[in-house]
């Protein structure tokens, strides 16, 4: 089999409230399962404290990458680049620390579609709302015909988790809250519509009280002006 694609998996983490290891527990372990094996696990901590670094070196993974970041803390778009910047793969899987995978051949699916002509891909998922225990909203990307609703802030694809993005590209950090919508663009008129793994939904996205978007909601508008009117101006849009 075929094994020279190699998938940097890029995980930025913070101690989520003391949540941040039993996230990351469960998000090491979805990778580590997968039957395609040529992959790394980059992980950039944003942590207050060590909690996050001693399970990771605890782990002793020759697979895993530990990098201890303490610049623009609580910026998580940094967090992420930190990341992606010190991986070695050909394609980058951001991962969010609260998110994991469920199915054991994501990453042979994913390669089969870059392998069969897709520049990138998106995944099918489902959320999991961690404050109640419940799954809902079973969600398949979508583009559209254009993409280009993603520039008002409509995002119909998902967190930065549901792609595979090229080497090379990184989050923008002069958007604040539509992170998500700007890279799907981006990836969009660079490289095209992508290829979309289907199985089932082996993705799940978490959400609850202890994510930052969480606590941004408050600023939600202004953000959302300032990123709309940013985007509006880099795309001639």
């Amino acid at each position: 089999m075929d094994k020279s694609i190699k998938i940097s998996v890029c995980i930025p983490t913070y101690e989520a409230n003391g949540k941040g290891v039993f996230f990351l527990q469960k998000n090491i372990e979805g990778i580590l399962k997968q039957t395609y094996d040529n992959f790394e696990i980059i992980i950039s901590d944003h942590s207050l404290n060590d909690e996050v670094e001693k399970y990771v070196l605890s782990l002793n993974n020759s697979k895993i990458k530990y990098l201890r970041y303490s610049e623009y803390i609580g910026k998580p778009a940094y967090n992420t680049n930190n990341a992606i910047k010190n991986s070695t793969g050909d394609y980058i899987k951001i991962m969010n620390q609260d998110d994991y995978i469920e199915s054991n051949n994501f990453f042979q699916n994913i390669v089969d579609l870059i392998k069969n002509g897709s520049k990138w891909v998106l995944s099918n998922f489902k959320h999991l709302n961690y404050n109640t225990g419940e799954f809902y909203r079973k969600m398949t990307p979508s583009l559209g015909v254009d993409g280009k609703h993603l520039l008002n802030g409509r995002n119909s694809i998902g967190c930065p988790s549901v792609g595979l993005i090229p080497k090379g590209e990184l989050i923008d950090v002069n958007v604040s809250y539509m992170i998500d919508c700007e890279l799907w663009y981006r990836m969009f008129i660079k490289y095209g519509h992508p290829g979309i793994v289907k199985d089932e939904y082996p993705l799940v996205v978490g959400v609850g009280d202890h994510q930052l978007t969480d606590h941004l909601r408050s600023k939600y508008k202004m953000m959302l002006e300032n990123d709309k009117q940013y985007c509006k101006n880099l795309y001639n849009k």
